[in-house]
Parts: structure tokens; sequence; C-alpha cells
């Protein structure tokens, strides 16, 4: 009776887990955005994208810390953003900004940007990127 009872709860883990596998964790398409801004990105492999429609976690910002405050870095601000190493959960970014003063910040290293480029939608984890240029038309 145990060893039945024992086998009946390891075939319903195992349908459980198997089951719960599922999913691409892909993407279909970038956030929509209310303002379109194109860039060049950067990846830590020298891959470059060219890209419109970019965001952030579908956002026109960048937000992080600096320090113990809490920032937001508008894209219209930005002329050029670096990204460092990552540091347990976070990247630290340097920010040229469009009036020739520069600022840092670390934000969430596993957060997204997206963008729309020639091929079709790209998504890259800011520990994956090693810059992003903002082109001013």
């Amino acid at each position: 009776m145990v060893q039945r009872s024992f086998h009946a709860v390891m075939m319903l883990a195992v349908f459980i887990l198997c089951t719960a596998m599922g999913g691409t964790g892909g993407f279909e398409h970038a956030p929509r955005v209310e303002k379109n801004f194109t860039v060049v990105v950067t990846d830590v492999d020298g891959n470059k994208i060219r890209g419109e429609k970019f965001s952030w976690e579908g956002r026109i910002y960048f937000a992080g810390y600096l320090g113990m405050a809490q920032v937001t870095m508008p894209f219209e601000r930005i002329k050029e953003l670096t990204v460092g190493d990552k540091q347990d959960r976070k990247v630290k970014v340097t920010a040229k900004l469009t009036d020739g003063t520069e600022t840092g910040f670390e934000v969430d290293a596993k957060s997204r940007c997206f963008g729309e480029a020639n091929f079709g939608s790209f998504m890259l984890q800011m520990d994956e990127i090693k810059s992003v240029v903002f082109n001013k038309d």
C-alpha cells in the first residue's frame, strides 16, 4: 500500500514537472512606445543592431539607483549609454548626456531592452549589452 502510494505521488510529480517545462520564454514583438528612438545597440560580442522604437522594459527611460537614490534617465537626455560588468544582480551604466556631462547609475542586469530592426524585433538583457548610441534626428 505504501509503495503504491509512493509511485502515485512520484508519477504525479513527474507529470507536473514535465508539463511546466513548456514555452520558449521568447517574445513576439517589441512593446509599443509613444516616441520613436533610433539607436545602434552593440552587444558584448561586438554585434551591432540598428533599430528604432527602442525601449527599456517598454519605457522610454532607464530607471535605476545612484547610491540609495532611485533615478530615472529619459532617453531624450542620453547621447550614449555604456554598460559595465555585472555585479550581483545589477550592472553599472555610464550615460553621456546631450549637454556634454556624464553620469553613472545601476540598473537590474536582467532588465530588457527592446526594439525593431530591419529583420524584425529584438530583445537584449542589460548584461548582454555593451553600448547603446542614440541617434538624434
